[in-house]
Protein backbone atom coordinates (compact mmCIF):
# COMPACT_ATOMS: atom_id res chain seq x y z
CA UNK A 1 0.00 0.00 0.00
CA UNK A 2 2.80 2.29 0.83
CA UNK A 3 4.77 1.79 -2.43
CA UNK A 4 1.51 2.03 -4.32
CA UNK A 5 0.97 5.93 -2.67
CA UNK A 6 4.52 6.77 -3.38
CA UNK A 7 4.10 5.64 -6.76
CA UNK A 8 1.20 8.03 -7.20
CA UNK A 9 2.58 10.76 -5.67
CA UNK A 10 5.89 10.40 -8.17
CA UNK A 11 3.56 10.72 -11.10
CA UNK A 12 2.07 13.65 -9.56
CA UNK A 13 5.40 15.84 -8.98
CA UNK A 14 6.59 14.73 -12.45
CA UNK A 15 3.29 16.25 -13.80
CA UNK A 16 3.60 19.26 -11.73
CA UNK A 17 7.27 19.47 -13.04
CA UNK A 18 6.38 19.59 -16.56
CA UNK A 19 3.68 21.81 -16.58
CA UNK A 20 5.58 24.45 -14.57
CA UNK A 21 8.54 24.13 -17.15
CA UNK A 22 5.84 25.33 -19.58
CA UNK A 23 4.94 28.37 -18.48
CA UNK A 24 8.57 29.40 -17.33
CA UNK A 25 10.50 31.23 -20.06
CA UNK A 26 9.03 31.87 -23.29
CA UNK A 27 11.64 32.03 -26.04
CA UNK A 28 11.70 34.49 -29.01
CA UNK A 29 11.07 31.86 -31.81
CA UNK A 30 8.86 29.30 -32.94
CA UNK A 31 9.11 26.50 -31.38
CA UNK A 32 7.34 22.77 -30.63
CA UNK A 33 7.73 21.30 -26.88
CA UNK A 34 6.94 17.50 -26.65
CA UNK A 35 7.19 16.13 -23.42
CA UNK A 36 6.21 12.97 -22.40
CA UNK A 37 5.06 11.01 -18.50
CA UNK A 38 5.03 7.48 -18.83
CA UNK A 39 3.49 5.41 -15.96
CA UNK A 40 2.56 1.56 -16.17
CA UNK A 41 -0.99 2.57 -17.52
CA UNK A 42 -1.43 5.38 -20.08
CA UNK A 43 1.83 8.06 -21.69
CA UNK A 44 0.92 11.96 -21.74
CA UNK A 45 1.65 14.70 -24.11
CA UNK A 46 1.70 18.44 -24.13
CA UNK A 47 2.14 20.60 -26.83
CA UNK A 48 3.29 24.32 -27.19
CA UNK A 49 3.40 26.19 -30.51
CA UNK A 50 4.48 29.87 -30.42
CA UNK A 51 3.57 31.48 -33.65
CA UNK A 52 5.47 33.92 -35.71
CA UNK A 53 3.05 37.47 -36.28
CA UNK A 54 3.36 39.30 -38.94
CA UNK A 55 2.09 43.34 -39.26
CA UNK A 56 1.96 46.02 -41.84
CA UNK A 57 4.01 49.44 -41.27
CA UNK A 58 2.73 51.81 -43.77
CA UNK A 59 4.32 55.57 -44.26
CA UNK A 60 5.14 57.92 -46.94
CA UNK A 61 8.71 58.45 -48.21
CA UNK A 62 11.18 61.77 -48.20
CA UNK A 63 13.08 60.11 -50.57
CA UNK A 64 15.36 56.87 -50.80
CA UNK A 65 17.15 57.41 -47.73
CA UNK A 66 14.69 57.37 -45.96
CA UNK A 67 13.18 54.08 -47.24
CA UNK A 68 16.50 52.34 -46.72
CA UNK A 69 17.08 53.23 -43.44
CA UNK A 70 14.05 52.04 -42.48
CA UNK A 71 14.32 48.97 -44.40
CA UNK A 72 17.73 48.97 -42.05
CA UNK A 73 15.74 49.03 -38.50
CA UNK A 74 13.42 46.78 -39.62
CA UNK A 75 16.22 44.02 -40.06
CA UNK A 76 17.19 44.50 -36.87
CA UNK A 77 13.98 44.65 -35.31
CA UNK A 78 13.48 41.51 -36.68
CA UNK A 79 16.92 39.73 -35.73
CA UNK A 80 15.78 40.93 -32.22
CA UNK A 81 12.34 39.59 -32.17
CA UNK A 82 12.45 36.73 -34.58
CA UNK A 83 8.76 35.42 -33.68
CA UNK A 84 7.57 39.03 -35.48
CA UNK A 85 7.98 39.88 -39.04
CA UNK A 86 7.64 43.61 -40.18
CA UNK A 87 6.29 44.51 -44.01
CA UNK A 88 6.81 47.73 -44.92
CA UNK A 89 4.55 49.64 -47.44
CA UNK A 90 5.21 53.03 -48.60
CA UNK A 91 1.77 55.02 -49.84
CA UNK A 92 3.20 57.74 -51.90
CA UNK A 93 0.09 60.30 -52.86
CA UNK A 94 -2.73 60.89 -50.88
CA UNK A 95 -1.43 58.74 -47.41
CA UNK A 96 -3.74 59.94 -45.02
CA UNK A 97 -6.99 60.12 -47.08
CA UNK A 98 -5.72 56.77 -48.45
CA UNK A 99 -5.39 54.62 -45.05
CA UNK A 100 -8.69 56.12 -44.19
CA UNK A 101 -9.68 54.28 -46.58
CA UNK A 102 -8.46 51.33 -46.06
CA UNK A 103 -10.36 51.24 -43.03
CA UNK A 104 -13.42 51.37 -45.02
CA UNK A 105 -12.20 48.19 -46.58
CA UNK A 106 -11.11 46.71 -43.54
CA UNK A 107 -7.46 46.51 -44.99
CA UNK A 108 -5.81 49.10 -42.41
CA UNK A 109 -2.55 47.96 -42.03
CA UNK A 110 -1.65 47.98 -38.13
CA UNK A 111 0.92 50.88 -37.59
CA UNK A 112 1.01 53.89 -39.92
CA UNK A 113 2.41 57.66 -39.86
CA UNK A 114 -0.14 60.14 -39.08
CA UNK A 115 0.76 63.77 -39.24
CA UNK A 116 -0.19 66.30 -36.78
CA UNK A 117 -2.40 68.38 -38.97
CA UNK A 118 -4.69 64.94 -39.52
CA UNK A 119 -4.55 63.65 -35.62
CA UNK A 120 -7.49 64.76 -34.47
CA UNK A 121 -9.58 63.13 -37.73
CA UNK A 122 -8.01 60.09 -37.05
CA UNK A 123 -8.74 60.00 -33.41
CA UNK A 124 -12.74 61.13 -34.00
CA UNK A 125 -12.99 58.42 -36.25
CA UNK A 126 -11.42 55.83 -33.54
CA UNK A 127 -8.96 54.71 -35.70
CA UNK A 128 -6.00 54.85 -33.13
CA UNK A 129 -5.26 52.78 -30.25
CA UNK A 130 -4.13 55.10 -27.30
CA UNK A 131 -0.71 54.61 -26.92
CA UNK A 132 -1.26 55.22 -23.27
CA UNK A 133 -2.56 52.28 -22.80
CA UNK A 134 0.38 50.52 -24.09
CA UNK A 135 3.27 52.68 -22.68
CA UNK A 136 4.64 53.32 -19.37
CA UNK A 137 4.30 56.79 -17.66
CA UNK A 138 8.49 56.80 -17.65
CA UNK A 139 8.54 56.04 -21.64
CA UNK A 140 6.06 58.79 -22.42
CA UNK A 141 7.73 61.46 -20.30
CA UNK A 142 11.02 61.31 -22.87
CA UNK A 143 9.16 63.03 -25.32
CA UNK A 144 8.77 66.88 -25.95
CA UNK A 145 5.86 67.77 -23.92
CA UNK A 146 4.96 70.30 -27.07
CA UNK A 147 5.01 67.41 -29.81
CA UNK A 148 2.42 65.34 -28.14
CA UNK A 149 -0.28 67.94 -27.55
CA UNK A 150 -1.64 67.14 -31.05
CA UNK A 151 -2.40 63.67 -30.04
CA UNK A 152 -4.17 63.98 -26.84
CA UNK A 153 -7.85 63.85 -26.09
CA UNK A 154 -9.38 63.51 -22.91
CA UNK A 155 -6.96 62.32 -20.58
CA UNK A 156 -5.83 59.51 -23.61
CA UNK A 157 -2.57 59.90 -25.38
CA UNK A 158 -3.25 58.13 -28.93
CA UNK A 159 0.71 58.29 -30.45
CA UNK A 160 4.20 59.01 -29.72
CA UNK A 161 6.53 61.35 -32.38
CA UNK A 162 9.04 59.38 -34.48
CA UNK A 163 10.46 62.71 -34.84
CA UNK A 164 10.24 66.40 -35.72
CA UNK A 165 11.35 68.87 -37.82
CA UNK A 166 11.41 73.27 -37.45
CA UNK A 167 10.84 75.36 -40.70
CA UNK A 168 14.60 77.37 -41.07
CA UNK A 169 16.17 79.04 -43.97
CA UNK A 170 18.69 77.29 -46.20
CA UNK A 171 21.16 79.97 -48.58
CA UNK A 172 23.71 79.30 -51.08
CA UNK A 173 26.32 80.90 -49.66
CA UNK A 174 28.33 81.18 -53.17
CA UNK A 175 25.55 83.15 -54.93
CA UNK A 176 25.27 85.34 -51.88
CA UNK A 177 28.62 86.30 -52.75
CA UNK A 178 28.29 86.57 -55.95
CA UNK A 179 25.55 89.35 -55.23
CA UNK A 180 27.37 91.08 -52.88
CA UNK A 181 25.52 89.97 -49.86
CA UNK A 182 27.51 88.59 -46.77
CA UNK A 183 24.80 87.31 -44.71
CA UNK A 184 20.91 86.14 -44.32
CA UNK A 185 18.58 88.29 -44.18
CA UNK A 186 16.90 89.50 -41.55
CA UNK A 187 13.47 90.28 -41.77
CA UNK A 188 11.01 89.03 -44.54
CA UNK A 189 11.13 92.44 -46.46
CA UNK A 190 14.65 91.83 -46.38
CA UNK A 191 14.32 88.34 -47.45
CA UNK A 192 12.30 89.60 -50.88
CA UNK A 193 14.74 92.26 -51.50
CA UNK A 194 17.49 89.49 -50.92
CA UNK A 195 15.53 88.03 -53.67
CA UNK A 196 15.63 90.64 -56.48
CA UNK A 197 19.26 91.77 -55.60
CA UNK A 198 20.53 87.87 -56.71
CA UNK A 199 17.91 87.47 -59.65
CA UNK A 200 19.78 90.70 -61.08
CA UNK A 201 23.21 89.82 -60.06
CA UNK A 202 23.33 86.25 -61.28
CA UNK A 203 20.55 85.65 -63.49
CA UNK A 204 18.92 83.17 -61.03
CA UNK A 205 16.11 83.11 -59.04
CA UNK A 206 16.55 84.40 -55.47
CA UNK A 207 14.02 82.31 -54.07
CA UNK A 208 11.58 79.03 -54.32
CA UNK A 209 8.30 78.63 -52.49
CA UNK A 210 5.64 76.22 -52.89
CA UNK A 211 2.42 77.49 -54.96
CA UNK A 212 -0.22 77.54 -51.76
CA UNK A 213 1.39 76.05 -48.61
CA UNK A 214 -0.73 77.51 -45.77
CA UNK A 215 1.32 76.19 -43.48
CA UNK A 216 4.37 78.32 -44.48
CA UNK A 217 2.88 80.92 -44.60
CA UNK A 218 1.77 80.94 -40.73
CA UNK A 219 5.23 81.94 -39.17
CA UNK A 220 5.41 85.30 -41.50
CA UNK A 221 1.72 86.34 -39.84
CA UNK A 222 2.44 85.09 -36.31
CA UNK A 223 6.13 86.74 -36.55
CA UNK A 224 3.79 90.36 -37.28
CA UNK A 225 1.64 89.91 -34.40
CA UNK A 226 -1.45 87.62 -35.37
CA UNK A 227 -2.82 84.67 -33.48
CA UNK A 228 -1.70 80.95 -34.07
CA UNK A 229 -4.72 79.93 -36.31
CA UNK A 230 -7.24 78.09 -34.53
CA UNK A 231 -10.34 76.81 -36.64
CA UNK A 232 -13.05 74.62 -34.42
CA UNK A 233 -15.95 76.44 -35.38
CA UNK A 234 -17.58 77.93 -38.61
CA UNK A 235 -17.06 82.18 -36.47
CA UNK A 236 -13.38 80.82 -36.52
CA UNK A 237 -13.24 81.70 -40.38
CA UNK A 238 -12.57 85.69 -38.73
CA UNK A 239 -8.99 85.25 -38.17
CA UNK A 240 -8.99 86.26 -41.94
CA UNK A 241 -10.31 89.53 -40.98
CA UNK A 242 -7.50 90.25 -38.66
CA UNK A 243 -5.66 93.27 -40.88
CA UNK A 244 -2.63 91.81 -39.80
CA UNK A 245 -3.42 88.70 -41.27
CA UNK A 246 -4.54 90.13 -44.55
CA UNK A 247 -1.99 91.89 -44.77
CA UNK A 248 0.84 89.30 -44.91
CA UNK A 249 -0.96 86.89 -46.78
CA UNK A 250 -1.07 89.52 -49.49
CA UNK A 251 2.37 89.77 -49.57
CA UNK A 252 3.04 86.43 -49.51
CA UNK A 253 1.05 85.22 -52.12
CA UNK A 254 2.38 88.46 -54.34
CA UNK A 255 6.35 86.69 -53.68
CA UNK A 256 4.91 85.06 -57.14
CA UNK A 257 2.33 86.66 -57.89
CA UNK A 258 4.73 89.55 -58.48
CA UNK A 259 7.82 87.90 -58.80
CA UNK A 260 6.96 85.75 -61.00
CA UNK A 261 4.13 85.72 -63.24
CA UNK A 262 4.42 89.66 -63.87
CA UNK A 263 8.13 89.74 -63.80
CA UNK A 264 8.10 87.31 -66.83
CA UNK A 265 5.26 89.51 -68.48
CA UNK A 266 7.81 92.29 -68.24
CA UNK A 267 10.67 90.31 -70.18
CA UNK A 268 12.19 90.51 -66.72
CA UNK A 269 14.04 87.55 -64.61
CA UNK A 270 12.19 85.98 -62.26
CA UNK A 271 13.19 86.11 -58.22
CA UNK A 272 10.72 83.89 -57.01
CA UNK A 273 9.68 80.52 -58.78
CA UNK A 274 8.42 77.36 -57.33
CA UNK A 275 10.64 74.41 -58.30
CA UNK A 276 9.09 73.11 -61.24
CA UNK A 277 9.62 76.76 -63.02
CA UNK A 278 13.69 75.38 -62.80
CA UNK A 279 12.99 72.09 -63.60
CA UNK A 280 13.32 70.72 -59.83
CA UNK A 281 10.42 68.12 -57.93
CA UNK A 282 10.52 69.65 -54.46
CA UNK A 283 12.29 72.69 -53.02
CA UNK A 284 15.40 70.27 -51.75
CA UNK A 285 15.53 69.34 -56.13
CA UNK A 286 15.80 73.37 -56.62
CA UNK A 287 18.53 74.27 -53.82
CA UNK A 288 20.63 71.32 -54.22
CA UNK A 289 20.70 71.91 -58.00
CA UNK A 290 21.64 75.50 -57.60
CA UNK A 291 19.05 76.72 -59.97
CA UNK A 292 17.63 79.15 -56.72
CA UNK A 293 19.25 81.05 -53.74
CA UNK A 294 17.22 80.42 -50.79
CA UNK A 295 14.26 78.19 -49.85
CA UNK A 296 12.16 77.60 -46.52
CA UNK A 297 12.24 73.93 -45.37
CA UNK A 298 12.69 71.32 -42.84
CA UNK A 299 14.94 69.11 -41.50
CA UNK A 300 14.05 66.31 -44.07
CA UNK A 301 16.05 68.19 -46.34
CA UNK A 302 19.35 68.01 -44.59
CA UNK A 303 19.69 64.33 -45.10
CA UNK A 304 18.50 64.81 -48.63
CA UNK A 305 21.24 67.31 -49.66
CA UNK A 306 23.89 65.10 -48.24
CA UNK A 307 22.88 62.24 -50.08
CA UNK A 308 21.94 63.25 -53.32
CA UNK A 309 24.32 66.59 -53.48
CA UNK A 310 27.35 65.00 -51.86
CA UNK A 311 29.61 67.92 -53.52
CA UNK A 312 27.62 70.74 -52.94
CA UNK A 313 28.60 71.40 -48.81
CA UNK A 314 27.40 72.53 -46.04
CA UNK A 315 28.98 75.42 -44.65
CA UNK A 316 31.29 75.75 -47.50
CA UNK A 317 28.75 76.40 -50.53
CA UNK A 318 25.38 76.84 -48.22
CA UNK A 319 24.17 77.03 -44.80
CA UNK A 320 21.22 77.72 -42.57
CA UNK A 321 19.58 80.29 -40.67
CA UNK A 322 16.65 81.12 -38.97
CA UNK A 323 13.60 82.72 -40.46
CA UNK A 324 13.48 86.09 -41.16
CA UNK A 325 11.40 88.29 -38.11
CA UNK A 326 8.64 90.44 -38.54
CA UNK A 327 7.04 93.35 -36.51
CA UNK A 328 6.76 90.81 -33.37
CA UNK A 329 10.07 89.00 -33.76
CA UNK A 330 10.76 85.34 -35.13
CA UNK A 331 8.11 82.11 -35.54
CA UNK A 332 8.53 79.14 -36.97
CA UNK A 333 6.67 75.99 -37.71
CA UNK A 334 7.19 72.51 -36.27
CA UNK A 335 6.01 69.33 -37.71
CA UNK A 336 5.53 66.15 -36.75
CA UNK A 337 4.30 62.44 -37.16
CA UNK A 338 3.24 59.49 -34.78
CA UNK A 339 3.60 55.72 -35.45
CA UNK A 340 -0.11 54.92 -34.54
CA UNK A 341 -1.82 51.74 -33.76
CA UNK A 342 -4.68 51.01 -35.72
CA UNK A 343 -7.20 50.75 -33.03
CA UNK A 344 -8.56 46.94 -34.57
CA UNK A 345 -5.26 45.29 -34.99
CA UNK A 346 -4.85 41.63 -33.71
CA UNK A 347 -1.66 42.37 -32.61
CA UNK A 348 -1.29 45.26 -30.36
CA UNK A 349 1.38 44.10 -28.34
CA UNK A 350 3.65 42.78 -31.15
CA UNK A 351 2.79 46.35 -32.56
CA UNK A 352 3.69 47.86 -29.82
CA UNK A 353 6.93 46.39 -29.77
CA UNK A 354 7.78 47.39 -32.85
CA UNK A 355 6.71 50.86 -32.37
CA UNK A 356 8.72 50.86 -28.90
CA UNK A 357 11.83 49.71 -30.73
CA UNK A 358 11.63 52.51 -33.46
CA UNK A 359 10.85 55.45 -30.61
CA UNK A 360 13.06 54.39 -28.23
CA UNK A 361 16.44 55.63 -27.46
CA UNK A 362 18.22 53.00 -29.06
CA UNK A 363 15.65 53.42 -32.39
CA UNK A 364 16.09 57.87 -32.43
CA UNK A 365 19.51 56.91 -31.91
CA UNK A 366 20.02 55.44 -35.10
CA UNK A 367 17.22 56.11 -37.47
CA UNK A 368 17.42 59.66 -36.34
CA UNK A 369 20.32 61.01 -34.75
CA UNK A 370 22.97 58.94 -36.64
CA UNK A 371 21.41 59.04 -40.23
CA UNK A 372 20.55 62.60 -39.95
CA UNK A 373 17.24 62.48 -40.90
CA UNK A 374 15.58 64.74 -38.54
CA UNK A 375 15.13 65.91 -35.07
CA UNK A 376 14.87 63.20 -32.31
CA UNK A 377 11.62 63.39 -30.46
CA UNK A 378 12.59 62.41 -27.13
CA UNK A 379 15.28 65.01 -24.71
CA UNK A 380 18.46 64.20 -24.19
CA UNK A 381 20.14 64.03 -27.81
CA UNK A 382 20.89 68.00 -27.96
CA UNK A 383 24.63 67.06 -27.49
CA UNK A 384 25.02 63.68 -28.74
CA UNK A 385 28.21 63.72 -30.60
CA UNK A 386 26.79 61.85 -33.51
CA UNK A 387 23.98 64.50 -33.62
CA UNK A 388 24.84 66.29 -37.54
CA UNK A 389 25.97 69.74 -37.11
CA UNK A 390 23.22 71.40 -39.69
CA UNK A 391 20.91 69.88 -37.17
CA UNK A 392 22.25 71.01 -34.14
CA UNK A 393 22.56 74.71 -35.85
CA UNK A 394 18.50 74.43 -36.28
CA UNK A 395 18.16 73.53 -32.85
CA UNK A 396 20.20 75.92 -31.20
CA UNK A 397 17.57 78.85 -33.55
CA UNK A 398 14.94 77.94 -30.64
CA UNK A 399 15.76 80.79 -28.48
CA UNK A 400 15.35 83.32 -31.05
CA UNK A 401 11.88 82.27 -31.76
CA UNK A 402 8.87 83.58 -29.60
CA UNK A 403 6.67 81.08 -31.09
CA UNK A 404 7.21 77.41 -32.73
CA UNK A 405 4.16 76.56 -34.00
CA UNK A 406 2.94 72.87 -34.24
CA UNK A 407 1.47 72.27 -37.38
CA UNK A 408 -2.27 71.88 -36.56
CA UNK A 409 -5.06 73.96 -37.03
CA UNK A 410 -7.76 72.54 -35.54
CA UNK A 411 -10.34 68.92 -35.79
CA UNK A 412 -10.44 69.57 -39.15
CA UNK A 413 -6.57 70.74 -39.85
CA UNK A 414 -5.69 68.18 -43.03
CA UNK A 415 -8.59 69.33 -45.19
CA UNK A 416 -8.32 72.84 -44.59
CA UNK A 417 -4.59 72.75 -45.18
CA UNK A 418 -5.42 71.24 -48.54
CA UNK A 419 -8.10 73.64 -49.62
CA UNK A 420 -6.72 77.02 -48.17
CA UNK A 421 -3.40 76.01 -50.28
CA UNK A 422 -5.50 75.69 -53.49
CA UNK A 423 -6.99 79.15 -53.26
CA UNK A 424 -3.59 80.36 -52.26
CA UNK A 425 -1.96 78.75 -55.12
CA UNK A 426 -4.47 79.80 -57.41
CA UNK A 427 -4.09 83.81 -56.38
CA UNK A 428 0.03 83.19 -56.91
CA UNK A 429 -0.99 82.26 -60.49
CA UNK A 430 -2.93 85.19 -61.31
CA UNK A 431 -6.37 83.15 -61.60
CA UNK A 432 -7.72 85.54 -58.95
CA UNK A 433 -7.20 88.73 -56.80
CA UNK A 434 -5.14 88.20 -52.70
CA UNK A 435 -8.85 89.31 -51.74
CA UNK A 436 -10.98 86.91 -54.01
CA UNK A 437 -8.62 84.23 -51.95
CA UNK A 438 -9.09 85.56 -48.79
CA UNK A 439 -12.90 85.59 -49.35
CA UNK A 440 -13.19 81.79 -50.27
CA UNK A 441 -10.55 80.59 -47.38
CA UNK A 442 -13.32 82.36 -45.40
CA UNK A 443 -15.51 79.93 -46.84
CA UNK A 444 -13.98 76.84 -46.96
CA UNK A 445 -13.65 77.24 -42.99
CA UNK A 446 -17.68 78.10 -42.68
CA UNK A 447 -18.19 75.21 -45.28
CA UNK A 448 -16.13 72.27 -43.36
CA UNK A 449 -17.09 73.21 -39.78
CA UNK A 450 -20.95 73.87 -40.14
CA UNK A 451 -22.88 71.31 -39.00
Amino acid sequence: MRKALFGVFLVFVMLFAVAASGCIGGGETTTTTETQVKTETKVETQTQVQEKVFIRFAGWSAGETEMKNYQRMISQFESKYPNIGVKYEVITQMFHENILASFGAGVAPDVFYVDSSWSPMFIDKGALYPVSDLADKAFIDQFYPFLLEPFKKGDKLYGLPKDWSMLALFYNKKLFEQAGLTKPPETWEELEQYAKIIAEKTGKPGLAIYLGGFNRYVPVAVSNGASKPWFEKPEDASWFDNPTVKETLTWYINLYRVGKVEMEKEGKTPYVVQPGDVGAGWLGDAFGQQEVAMVISGNWMIPFLSDQFPDFKYGEDWDIAPLPAGKEGRATMAYTVILGINAKTEHPQETWKFVEYLLGPEGQKELVVKAGQTLPSIKGFENDPDMWPQHKKTLSFMPDYKEVVVFIWGPKSGPLEGKFSDAMAAAMRGEMTPEEAIDIMKQIVQEELSG
